[in-house]
């Protein structure tokens, strides 16, 4: 009996999951690798702070320059040249010892990075129904938490063998042989898809008015707040949560690594979740991230209580925690843009949305570092409970426009 053939979408689906499970390994390496960098004296919390802004900063900038051309060009070449970038760029962070040297390498990574998602919204946008879309969206946020998972295993058995600079050596490889991938297989399968687009008679069409007046119509322009609010918890909880258990509970930095693998599992099952709530619930991301926010405000207060009680407890309430700022992300990032598809803007908006997830990340990277520092863990605790509710507030004032827009 012959096999039957995979069809060039379900192809197209797995290599854009794995372009962005490149992209989590070659970013998240960094982030996972500074409870270690800074227990052997490579910088202090503070300077870790800063080569973290630096790449949430380019990053952010860069998505809404990618969300525009990607919606202008062909995105395979984009997301070509942000690979030989962030390649280049973890090779060479591997090789460095200068905090300022570090800092320009990984901001120039970060606008790599940007170039990713764009990208890949555009393509799931033009090349795939709403059902598709979905579908894809999953299997995409199925590959970034996997990676999150691989590199949190990655980096102690680095520092086992070797020390920090393994997990960017293989950031580099991995990029490397990716971009040989993509550069064999997406413009042959792209081909493939766009007869299939052309028989169904899809076209993009233009904006009748002028983008950010309808961002300010349809309440973007307050979601916009709430998703640098999500992008503080979902990466800055994340980056510094296994310098909180080598402080709090006084453990060796590859443990507290290693523990961090709870964050992603969680985040998988938070983001299915939400994509079933959406679907058969809500119907409405906005409506669905002030569930969310309201859940993430309540587990706060409950870590901020019990943190100094076990270690276990405070793990499994900090992993919740960023799983529903990953299901806010799911909305408010892969969902949202897709109704701009109709314009002929879904790239640029979520390139637009994308970029305030890291000027939250941004502020989260050397924010954290800097309550944790002067006031201590306690109170950078209640802070994430602040930072939710906010986003509770910002979420109800837009979500009479957004019902509205939706429904034109």
């Amino acid at each position: 009996m012959q096999k039957k053939k995979l069809s060039p979408a379900v192809w197209l689906c797995a290599l854009l999951s794995l372009l962005y499970f490149t992209s989590y390994i070659t970013r998240l390496n960094f982030s996972a690798s500074i409870a270690e960098m800074v227990s052997v004296g490579v910088f202090t919390k503070t300077q870790g702070g800063v080569i973290g802004t630096a790449l949430f900063f380019t990053y952010g900038f860069g998505q809404i320059i990618s969300g525009i051309l990607s919606d202008k060009f062909d995105p395979g070449k984009i997301v070509a040249v942000g690979l030989v970038l962030t390649a280049l760029c973890n090779l060479l962070f591997a090789f460095s010892n200068s905090l300022p040297v570090m800092a320009v390498l990984w901001g120039v990574n970060g606008f790599a990075q940007a170039l990713f998602w764009p990208p890949i919204v555009r393509i799931l946008s033009y090349y795939f129904d709403d059902s598709g879309y979905a579908k894809g969206n999953l299997a995409v946020s199925y590959a970034c938490h996997g990676a999150t998972i691989l590199i949190y295993l990655i980096v102690p058995f680095g520092i086992k063998v070797a020390d920090w600079r393994f997990s960017f050596f293989f950031g580099a490889l991995l990029a490397a042989a990716v971009l040989i991938v993509w550069c064999a297989g997406y413009w042959r399968l792209v081909a493939k898809m766009e007869k299939a687009v052309q028989r169904e008679g899809k076209v993009s069409r233009s904006a009748h008015s002028p983008l950010i007046k309808t961002l300010a119509v349809s309440g973007v322009l307050l979601v916009l707040v709430a998703i640098a609010l999500q992008g503080y918890l979902k990466d800055g909880i994340q980056s510094w949560l296994p310098t909180f258990f080598t402080e709090v509970f006084e453990m060796d930095s590859s443990r507290a690594i290693l523990m961090n693998m709870v964050v992603p599992v969680s985040s998988i099952i938070f983001v299915s979740l939400a994509t079933v709530l959406f679907r058969k619930v809500f119907k409405n991301e906005v409506a669905e991230s002030i569930f969310l926010f309201s859940v993430t405000t309540a587990l706060s207060l409950l870590v901020s209580v019990f943190y100094e009680k076990s270690p276990a407890v405070t793990l499994v309430l900090s992993a919740l925690i960023i799983g529903c700022a990953h299901g806010v992300n799911t909305m408010l990032i892969s969902f949202l843009p897709r109704r701009f598809e109709r314009i002929g803007k879904a790239a640029t908006v979520g390139g637009i949305c994308n970029a305030f997830v890291y000027v939250g990340s941004a502020a989260s990277s050397y924010g954290i570092a800097l309550i944790a520092t002067n006031v201590g863990w306690a109170a950078t605790l209640v802070s994430w409970g602040i930072i939710a509710f906010a986003g509770i507030i910002v979420c109800i004032v837009a979500l009479p426009m957004w019902k509205k827009y939706i429904k034109t």
